[in-house]
């Protein structure tokens, strides 16, 4: 069996009573997870928790997601360079950064301004660019009818040390090709899969530049079933092997078995048995 990571999963919207059974349900599937957060506060919040469910876990050594300090566009506030301060503190500590991006979709443009969006997101590629880890900072990133500003912002850029891997991307044509020039990653999740553009692109993008994802929980309102999330978890991965495979006409263990590879060179993710 391959192990699957989900690298774009929303753990912190779990409640903190119900992560240990998920973490020991998706375990025991062979499977993990990044988690993505929202702020950098968010971040240290998520770290803590983390911190105290391991002291008190009565298993000797009790499973934990890969943590990624993020800052989603929707999320900035006035507060943004405290924020930012945060960011750059985090990084420390892990070498993985999401879910950060820009959001151009006009109701959201309406929450945060594109100048305030784009400069944050500016700011975070300068710290990340300063500063250095024993290896790349692995990015996933947000652009909603922003993929070409986005680039724009990579381009300008030393990205020598990091990954920028596109989750969920919904651009044109010619964005998937410019970021895939630039040397970008894709995360395919079911959402992509559902329209006929991306179910297009995902036949398009070099196998060695595909990852997994699911973005779930939907939201941080649903129950606190830990096995529930974690069946759903599995399902959707699963789902989502299977229904790239078809597309792209390749058998699905081997397909797995190439983006595991892919993902134990960004995240340290191993195969099953290796």
């Amino acid at each position: 069996m391959t192990t699957l990571l989900d690298t774009h999963y929303h753990y912190d919207f779990l409640p903190p009573q119900a992560r240990t059974v998920f973490l020991n349900e998706i375990a025991e599937a062979g499977v993990e997870v990044v988690a993505q957060t929202l702020t950098p506060s968010g971040f240290l919040a998520l770290e803590s928790e983390e911190k105290r469910r391991v002291e008190a876990s009565s298993s000797g050594s009790p499973s934990s997601p890969r943590l990624s300090v993020g800052f989603h566009p929707w999320n900035i506030g006035r507060d943004y360079q405290r924020e930012l301060d945060i960011f750059a503190h985090a990084l420390t500590r892990t070498r993985f950064v999401g879910e950060v991006g820009l959001d151009y979709f006009p109701r959201r443009l309406q929450q945060v301004p594109a100048e305030t969006q784009a400069e944050v997101f500016r700011s975070i590629l300068d710290i990340l660019s300063s500063q250095r880890t024993d290896g790349p900072y692995v990015l996933s990133i947000h652009a909603v009818r922003s993929a070409s500003q986005v680039c724009d912002a990579l381009e300008a850029t030393d990205t020598s040390g990091m990954v920028p891997i596109f989750h969920r991307f919904g651009g044109s044509s010619d964005e998937l090709t410019r970021l895939i020039k630039q040397g970008c990653y894709i995360s395919v999740n079911p959402a992509m899969l559902a329209t006929k553009r991306g179910r297009t692109y995902v036949t398009q993008v070099p196998l060695d530049r595909l990852l997994l994802e699911t973005d779930l929980p939907e939201s941080n309102e649903r129950g606190d079933l830990g096995k529930t999330h974690a069946r759903e978890l599995i399902e959707t991965l699963n789902a989502t092997v299977n229904r790239l495979a078809t597309l792209r006409h390749q058998d699905p263990d081997e397909l797995a078995a190439s983006i595991m590879r892919t993902a134990q060179q960004l995240y340290g993710a191993c195969p099953a048995g290796s």
